[in-house]
């Protein structure tokens, strides 16, 4: 079945190139021109980017209702999302996963959001909420150390929140309702009065216990507020100055760990992020941006000993010089992560780590057809000493819609405070304070091709091999585990995506995203079968003037869980189908619907222990995904 899927899949690929292609006078033009800055600091066409990128734009992100940045990137080729049921805001750690890798760094407007000194997530995704103000999502795949820090070896996703440019003031009102007890209320203000800009977002999300596609009832709750408001002040010649602050508050219910998708573990949440950034363009070659920022993290699941208070500060400024035939960016990071209570573990409260970092890279055009970019960066961990990581690129254009490219990017993963200091007596899990930083590097090959008008597509193949990779490893043969550096893990794997324009109303993406992950020892591949070999992403819009629908499916294949539980060999492959459509009826007024898993399907995303059973006492670490689910609702904007 698998070798069928894949062979329609790569048929449809190959078709792509000839029998999608159509006339159109006035059809909307497809392109890879648009504008993306995540892969060199730097704002460049993404067809111009030696790097695999993809884009979440806020018109698919109003479109199609995502809720939070991890429903947005779901259908990205490359990405994963372990999520545990039906929301990521529904439980303490939804980890994303970027080319195999869980190491990856997320960040808002450039500033850093990641969190050190959690189990499994690396950064909040699912608590990033504030939707409406968001202006595209870049999700940048592959080893970026050099420019993002230690821990970008998967990749990076970038948050670009919007800035008002013209004079006016637009207030969007958003209400909707479904199954599961699902409620969203959102109001999104933006405006601009001469110089001075600014946006207000503020929500609620209301959810309850679910089904799966086998009827199952799972625990789950939640209770979510988001606010938001960005203010800045446009000094004029390209320079501003911006203040941003978000705030997330939640409680929640999910199930409970350490039995099953019936026992509930109740918890809050209350997260907050204040950032100050200044833009300065000093003259027509050389461009300044400093920024400051602080991030807390806070939450509390009273059943099991996990409640932790985090905050983490940062300062950045980055310098850009353009010359005739090259771009030279430096600069300077600092970031210190701090655990400021955890009641459980006393010797972790008060501890602190901090990283301070300078880089440099220079893209030379030596030719008009060929390009190189070296890179160097120098971080210093209060922990791990100096730690050097060097990168090259080499690019070749050999016209206007071309580009082929070359890297080779290091890195190193420095442990976090969870994986040295932890005591979790509930789990019987221990921190091991000799833990060494993973390194290794990443190779990578990709070509971006605009093919005409109306059809574009990129591919990319790489291969990372990390050392001394972190993972929790089982005590002899006790249920007690201790985190171990184990020997090596090699990742080889590609990503395959094409996006086509039929005419002024039809378009289609596919994604195809294969990865191999060698087994370790007494293990099965892919991270003991937790990612699947294959995913296959596919999806059709379709837009009128006053009507616009889509349908996104994606195809897990061959994701087999942990060698010690074959039961999950049984639900290894999988299709989940999505739909959305909105309809104009009046000026300004929207009535929209989705409905989700429109077949279904029963499904979990991070479910590897034991097998799925009719006894309710039974699906222990299951964490069912939701069964067929609706959402309703009336969006207005004046």
């Amino acid at each position: 079945m698998n070798r069928k899927i894949l062979a329609a899949s790569l048929a449809v690929l190959s078709l792509s190139g000839g029998a999608f292609c159509v006339e159109a006078a006035d059809m909307p033009v497809y392109t890879l021109d648009g504008i993306v800055v995540t892969a060199s600091r730097v704002p460049e066409k993404k067809i111009d980017s030696n790097a695999d990128v993809s884009m979440v734009t806020a018109k698919e992100i109003e479109e199609k209702h995502y809720d939070d940045v991890s429903e947005a990137i779901r259908h990205v080729p490359g990405v994963m999302i372990a999520s545990h049921g039906i929301s990521s805001q529904t439980t303490n750690s939804d980890q994303v996963y970027i080319n195999g890798s869980p190491n990856v760094v997320v960040l808002v407007d450039g500033m850093r959001r990641n969190t050190n000194g959690n189990s499994l997530m690396n950064a909040s995704i699912g608590e990033l909420t504030n939707m409406a103000s968001v202006d595209h999502i870049e999700v940048l795949k592959g080893a970026a150390s050099t420019l993002y820090g230690s821990d970008a070896q998967g990749g990076v996703i970038n948050i670009i929140t919007k800035a008002p440019k013209e004079n006016g003031v637009h207030t969007t009102l958003r209400a909707s309702v479904g199954n599961f007890g699902r409620e969203n209320y959102n109001f999104y203000n933006e405006g601009r009065e001469e110089n001075f800009f600014w946006t207000v977002e503020a929500g609620k999300e209301l959810l309850h216990q679910y089904k799966d596609g086998w009827g199952r009832r799972v625990v789950n709750h939640l209770n979510a507020d988001h606010y938001n408001v960005k203010m800045g002040y446009d000094l004029g010649n390209d320079s501003d100055l911006v203040f941003h602050y978000e705030k997330y508050t939640s409680d929640y219910t999910m199930p409970n760990m350490g039995t099953n998708d019936i026992t509930p573990s109740a918890g809050t949440k209350d997260n907050d992020s204040t950032s100050l950034q200044y833009k300065a363009k000093i003259n027509d070659r050389l461009t300044n941006l400093f920024s400051l920022y602080r991030n807390n993290t806070s939450f509390n699941i009273p059943m099991q000993p996990w409640k932790m208070d985090m905050r983490t500060s940062g300062i950045s400024d980055q310098l850009i010089y353009d010359l005739d035939n090259q771009t030279i960016t430096g600069g300077f990071d600092w970031y210190e992560d701090e655990i400021r209570k955890y009641p459980q573990e006393q010797e972790l409260a008060g501890k602190k780590v901090h990283t301070a970092a300078f880089y440099l890279q220079d893209k030379i055009n030596i030719t008009k057809q060929w390009n190189v970019t070296p890179g160097i960066r120098v971080d210093h961990h209060s922990q791990f000493g100096n730690r050097t990581s060097p990168s090259l690129s080499i690019g070749y254009m050999p016209n206007d819609k071309t580009n082929y490219y070359f890297n080779y990017k290091t890195f190193f993963v420095a442990p976090n405070l969870y994986q040295m200091y932890v005591w979790n007596p509930i789990w019987g899990t221990y921190g091991n304070k000799n833990l060494k930083p993973e390194t290794g590097y990443t190779f990578e090959f990709g070509v971006n091709h605009q093919f005409d008008d109306t059809l574009s597509g990129t591919f990319n193949v790489f291969h990372t091999y990390a050392h001394n990779i972190i993972q929790a490893e089982r005590i002899g043969n006790t249920y007690n585990y201790i985190y171990e550096n184990m020997d090596r893990a090699n990742i080889n794997g590609f990503n395959l995506n094409l996006n086509k324009e039929f005419s002024s109303h039809w378009s289609t993406y596919v994604g195809y995203t294969y990865m191999h992950i060698n087994a370790q020892k007494g293990k099965n591949i892919n991270n003991d079968g937790f990612i699947p070999e294959s995913t296959l992403n596919v999806g059709i819009n379709y837009k009128a003037d006053k009507f616009n629908a889509s349908l996104d499916g994606r195809g897990v294949m061959n994701r087999y869980g942990k060698k010690a539980y074959p039961e999950m060999r049984d639900y290894a492959n999988y299709w989940v189908w999505d739909v959305a459509a909105n309809y104009q009826f009046a000026k300004g007024a929207t009535l929209f619907a989705r409905v989700n898993n429109i077949f279904d399907q029963f499904y979990t995303d991070v479910g590897s222990s034991y097998g799925p059973d009719a006894n309710p006492a039974s699906y222990q670490y299951w964490y069912s995904a939701p069964g067929r689910n609706f959402e309703i609702g009336l969006q207005y904007q004046f």
